[in-house]
């Protein structure tokens, strides 16, 4: 590990100008530091533990985590607990793999803890590649059976975000997870996520719950066991655009308990049940998904709906200018009148 200096200038690569959302909220990679600016520099052979001390020598003042190209092995999630903190690999080139049996996420932006004990803030992590090596994990939870103390309630996923605010992803991909690839959860604000991909993981491609105002864009999800974007409690005043989901288990899109959301610029191919699917959770009409826009998505091949509404409670759908193609069934309400229609094609 060696360090070095012009850590403000290193961290312009994370400023996104193109996004006028996110420069309203003030999300930027380029924060300032008490004391000297710092970079770390860590190696392949140094491996998750590596980047963990890294990230320890950061300390309250933040800093940026440099890795070169190669595979860095971990048998322990890498973990970033402190605000301002900066993680930039060389690319796709730049591989954080988990390792055999270690059935732990592979990276972790916020508190370990079941319920955080505290906020992060001001965390880009970039240009990097996440494989979850899903074959030679045990399970599905972190350290055991899900959700019975402790780590547990911890998917195995490639990038989770917990109780986190002005988060930036750009340009990573999390692969071969056995959950999911990104996970937003325990209250997340202002998180941007561009250029990301994910593929063949165990159940969902990008997984959020307790998120808002933030804006997923440019985002490839593909050949996922279940959706390609699942939103099952408080996803709220969010965009996500430019984006396409294809050959994924389940649905394009699976919504709960989700609302005021805008999709635009998205296609959605050859999914295995519906295409879009929206519902509330259970018999809980207080958990409905409401006032949901669609904007120039297409719906291409799925093996059911194009769209579902499920539920009479999932009221102010919109569809604008969208186009529905070789789908089993066209849009399906749970009643009529719950999605209202804008130049809708259907084919």
């Amino acid at each position: 590990m060696r360090i070095s200096g012009d850590w403000m200038t290193r961290n312009m690569i994370c400023a996104p100008p193109w996004l006028k959302t996110a420069l309203l909220f003030g999300l930027a990679c380029t924060w300032g530091m008490a004391g000297e600016a710092r970079v770390f520099h860590v190696g392949p052979a140094e491996g998750g533990a590596g980047i963990n001390r890294a990230i320890a020598l950061c300390g309250r003042e933040g800093g940026e985590v440099v890795l070169g190209p190669g595979t860095y092995g971990c048998t322990a999630p890498v973990v970033i607990r402190t605000s301002g903190v900066t993680l930039r690999g060389a690319g796709p080139a730049t591989k954080i793999r988990l390792l055999a049996k270690a059935s732990c996420p592979v990276l972790i932006v916020g508190d370990e803890a079941n319920a955080p004990r505290r906020e992060v803030r001001r965390i880009c992590v970039a240009d990097l590649a996440i494989d979850g090596n899903r074959t030679q994990q045990r399970g599905e939870c972190w350290n055991g059976k899900c959700d019975t103390g402790e780590f547990t309630a911890i998917r195995s996923s490639g990038l989770v975000v917990r109780r986190a605010k002005d988060v930036l992803v750009l340009r990573v991909s999390a692969d071969n997870c056995r959950s999911g690839g990104l996970v937003t959860e325990k209250h997340c604000r202002r998180v941007t996520v561009r250029d990301f991909s994910a593929g063949r993981n165990e159940f969902d491609g990008l997984a959020c719950y307790e998120t808002e105002d933030s804006v997923f864009t440019g985002l490839y999800l593909h050949d996922n066991r279940s959706a390609g974007i699942s939103t099952d409690l408080n996803f709220d005043h969010n965009v996500i655009s430019d984006s396409r989901l294809v050959k994924n288990g389940t649905h394009g899109v699976f919504m709960r308990h989700s609302s005021d959301n805008r999709f635009q610029s998205i296609l959605v191919s050859g999914s295995g049940r519906d295409g879009i699917f929206v519902d509330q959770v259970d018999s809980n009409a207080r958990t409905n998904s409401s006032g949901n826009r669609f904007t120039a998505v297409q719906v291409v091949g799925s093996k059911g709906a194009a769209l579902r509404v499920n539920a009479a409670s999932c009221t102010g759908t919109v569809l604008d200018q969208c186009l529905f193609v070789g789908n089993t069934q066209g849009l399906q309400e749970a009643v009529p009148g719950l999605v209202e229609q804008r130049g809708l094609v259907v084919r």
